[in-house]
């Protein structure tokens, strides 16, 4: 994202509006939360307790301008419209009381077991002191026709690894405010001979050399012959990458089907006809290394509830002890 849009727009409000809006354009949300932190804006985690059905800006002296960005419950994938305004409606309605229970949200919000879920899966519980474990283990007994007595006690859930919170926070939500995913493989990708986007500007024209990113956007534009640009990320920013037709249809499947995508590239920078150089990255060869991001969730193997091991490229088994269907990393924005 241009570092110039902070010459036309409040960075807080900005953020927002971009998040609240459907579909989002050419930004991932992972990408536009990260940009508003770059620019001193304070991100405040979706809550039950705190959240509108929209992002909102809440006063904050430290942040950018005075204002925090608190995440809104539409981040919650999985979780309708209809669901979560009715949650943010039951809690301002009556005494405007806070929730004080994963139980309590469900029968007073009059929510199901899918969006109660949504919520769980999106750590939205936490600040009442109910872990996304434990709130899905609640939720997996709050279906309304089951009386408080008959439901299963809560078993001692380990807590999640850093790598599990990580990968979690992204199928829920498409984003995180924890540690990002590429900070928690840096030592791996160092041993495969990996650089990181800080490094970038420091190279010259022409350098060969090999980076990994989240791939958060694919292009394809009519006009562009065959070539493929991909934008990815990694911990301390964004790479532009260019894959010309014989790379791409060498290297298709990780082209088109990579989260994490790693490439051997040479170094092409504008400075003509560029405000700021503009780098790009000429691709040689493409490899999917989703695996690495596999390794963040079967790195603890004592879940209670079996393999925590990506069930496809894409998705992740839902640690959940209610549910075995997959859940995916989202995906990236992709233009043909």
């Amino acid at each position: 994202m241009p570092s110039s849009w902070l010459k036309c727009h409040h960075p807080t409000v900005f953020a927002a509006a971009l998040l609240n809006s459907q579909p989002m354009g050419f930004y991932a949300p992972a990408q536009i939360v990260r940009d508003a932190k770059d620019h001193g804006v304070e991100i405040r985690p979706l809550d039950v307790n705190a959240s509108l059905w929209d992002c909102a800006l809440e006063p904050e002296p430290r942040s950018a301008e005075g204002y925090a960005l608190r995440l809104g419950l539409r981040m919650a994938a999985g979780l309708s419209a209809q669901d979560g305004q009715q949650t943010v409606k039951a809690r301002s309605g009556g005494n405007g009381s806070p929730f004080a229970s994963p139980e309590e949200v469900m029968q007073r919000a009059n929510i199901g077991r899918k969006a109660m879920e949504a919520l769980a899966q999106a750590d939205a519980f936490r600040s009442m002191g109910s872990s996304r474990r434990a709130a899905l283990w609640a939720a997996k007994g709050v279906e309304q026709d089951v009386p408080p007595l008959l439901r299963e006690p809560s078993p001692d859930l380990p807590p999640e690894s850093t790598g599990q919170a990580v990968v979690l926070d992204y199928t829920a939500t498409g984003l995180t405010l924890g540690q990002h995913p590429l900070a928690l493989l840096r030592p791996q990708l160092k041993a495969l001979g990996c650089i990181d986007t800080r490094e970038l500007a420091t190279l010259p024209q022409g350098q060969g050399v090999k980076l990994a990113g989240l791939v958060l956007m694919r292009q394809r534009p009519g006009t562009a012959k065959g070539v493929v640009f991909v934008t990815v990320e990694d911990e301390h920013g964004t790479a532009n990458l260019v894959s010309w037709t014989d790379v791409g249809a060498r290297d298709r499947a990780a082209l088109l089907g990579a989260r994490l995508l790693l490439v051997e590239a040479r170094i092409e920078r504008e400075t003509e006809q560029a405000e700021v150089p503009i780098t790009h990255l000429i691709c040689k060869s493409l490899t999917d290394r989703t695996d690495l991001l596999h390794g963040l969730m079967h790195r603890e193997a004592n879940l209670p509830w079996g393999d925590a091991a990506l069930g496809r490229a894409d998705e992740v088994r839902r640690p959940d002890p209610g549910s075995r269907r997959p859940v995916r990393m989202p995906r990236s924005r992709d233009f043909h």
